[in-house]
């Protein structure tokens, strides 16, 4: 789900951005220093985890027009995935408008809408929640051996759906029921079944 995810960001970002405004998945580079700089907003996907608080539970049943199981699917399990949100260009107030803009989309956007989702990723019928993220853009400049500049980070929660079982048991198509009632010896009439009896006690 991870390229699903990233085309619903782009799509997202892309309609709030000033016109003319591109949405990359680049990430940041020693070049960038030399480059011309162009109006864009980088998303540079750095870090990804297993999202234990956001797991589900119980088991989900596919079923036929008559009601029939026809598969069984796990609980989806999710994924954290962190971005890099940056801005290009060619004067500093310029790139400072363009993340503002980008902080404010995402910053009132609790899920991703549908209308931003490919079609994979709207079809699990589960919400991609974002968050802005707690973390210090500084140290990962740092790590890419680049000078800091003006960022945040983002953290989207998506799901991934495990393959469904196929392997059901056809279902029961004759039921038997025997109730107080002993079994009818060879050539013999049905023998009775006791009686139940209640004792009072004073």
């Amino acid at each position: 789900m991870i390229t699903e995810v990233d085309e619903a960001l782009c799509v997202l970002l892309g309609r709030s951005l000033p016109e003319g405004t591109m949405v990359r998945l680049d990430p940041p580079k020693p070049t960038w220093e030399t480059e011309r700089p162009s109006n864009a907003i980088d998303l540079f996907l750095y870090g990804m985890h297993n999202d234990r608080d956001g797991r589900e539970s119980g088991f989900a049943d596919q079923r036929n027009d008559r009601g029939t199981v026809e598969a069984r699917r796990e609980p989806a399990r999710r994924c954290s995935l962190s971005y890099l949100v940056t801005a290009r260009a060619p004067k500093i107030n310029e790139e400072h408008l363009l993340l503002s803009v980008a902080l404010r989309t995402m910053m009132f956007t609790d899920s991703l809408p549908a209308d931003c989702m490919p079609d994979d990723l709207a079809a699990t019928g589960a919400p991609v929640f974002i968050r802005i993220a707690d973390t210090d853009p500084g140290s990962l400049w740092s790590n890419l051996g680049m000078p800091a500049r003006a960022a945040f980070a983002i953290t989207v929660s998506t799901p991934f759906l495990p393959e469904p079982d196929t392997d059901i048991a056809p279902p029961a198509e004759k039921m038997r029921l025997d109730a107080n009632q002993k079994k009818r010896a060879p050539g013999g009439p049905l023998a009775p079944s006791k009686p139940r009896q209640w004792v009072r006690t004073p």
